[in-house]
């Protein structure tokens, strides 16, 4: 058996394009990756001029999360309460309330989402 990975490049964890191609996601720690159980931790790139509600109010999860901007500005709705984003700025999500992300029409927005318990890593 191997041994146990700590320590991540994000060209090397798993990608994937979600919410319509709006979203880059790099799947960076789950029990997959390294054992975690108790969080996930996700690096997204929300593209500049897009959403990931596509016509929706949003959408919710049943775990609480919360939101680390690094880079770009945009925004997120959560309850039909819009609150604009920029670099150094945490956002937490409810379990359960809906909410969607926006970038900037100039450029991308970049973030990471932490999920406690795990789980819609799971579903992308």
């Amino acid at each position: 058996m191997g041994e146990t990975k700590y320590v991540f490049k994000l060209e090397d964890v798993e990608t994937k394009t979600i919410h319509g191609g709006s979203v880059i996601s790099h799947i960076v720690l789950h029990e997959q990756s390294c054992g975690v159980k108790n969080f996930s931790l996700l690096h997204n790139t929300m593209k500049a001029g897009l959403n990931c509600a596509h016509d929706t109010p949003g959408h919710f999860h049943e775990e609480e999360h919360c939101m680390f901007v690094l880079s770009g500005k945009g925004g997120i709705s959560i309850d039909g309460t819009r609150y604009n984003l920029e670099p150094d700025m945490t956002v937490f999500v409810p379990p359960g309330a809906v909410h969607y992300v926006w970038a900037d029409k100039q450029q991308d927005m970049k973030y990471i989402i932490i999920y406690s318990p795990p789980g819609p890593e799971k579903k992308l």
